[in-house]
């Protein structure tokens, strides 16, 4: 055999492997983006608690803010991390948000998702959403209108990113309206951090 046909033969090999591989590999980084292992919620709205008990039935550790999300994050949901790997969702006021958001980044994970829930200006609640991607499925779970929209949000955050047809040509849509709350407070902020383990998730700050 000459030496370049062995050599082109050889290279060949690892990239056999790894095809072989993939879909094995994709399944797993899937699984990884969304498995969410914790919840923080503000328990002084129903739609906050409906978001977390949705997600806590699907094996996520629930933990409610209790007016104080810095020292959830420096206490029981780091204690949580340390136990478990996985995402961090949240729906709370957006002050809690922004300091969710810095803990987070000390903690070297990143926001890849973030929805605002604001019906200060209307009696109906408009949806705003920004994301890596996964914003996608939640358009798609708003707009089917087959539960309440906080648990709509929280199914949907659960799911690998979104690859069917309909989702993508939803992936445009600015705003999604919905009937509020009765207790909604006019503003909440619903999110998650993944661990930051590549260059393909969002920087945002």
């Amino acid at each position: 055999m000459k030496r370049r046909d062995f050599l082109k033969g050889a290279a060949i090999v690892p990239a056999a492997v790894a095809a072989a591989r993939w879909p094995a590999m994709a399944e797993m980084i899937g699984a990884r983006r969304s498995r969410i292992a914790a919840v923080v919620y503000d328990e002084r709205y129903a739609d906050c608690r409906m978001f977390a008990e949705t997600l806590a039935r699907q094996g996520a550790i629930a933990l409610p803010t209790s007016g104080d999300a810095a020292h959830l994050w420096y206490g029981a949901l780091r204690e949580q991390l340390a136990l478990r790997d996985g995402n961090v969702a949240g729906m709370t006021t957006d002050a809690d948000l922004l300091v969710s958001r810095g803990c987070g980044r000390e903690m070297n994970m990143r926001m890849v998702y973030e929805g605002s829930h604001d019906c200060r200006t209307s009696d109906h609640l408009k949806h705003r959403l920004r994301g890596s991607g996964i914003e996608r499925e939640v358009y798609a779970a708003l707009l089917r209108a087959d539960a309440p929209w906080a648990e709509a949000i929280a199914t949907a955050l659960q799911r690998p990113p979104a690859a069917e047809q309909i989702v993508q040509a939803l992936a445009g849509l600015p705003i999604v309206t919905t009937p509020q709350s009765a207790d909604h407070p006019g503003y909440l902020s619903s999110w998650l951090q993944a661990p930051a383990i590549g260059p393909n998730w969002p920087t945002q700050s």
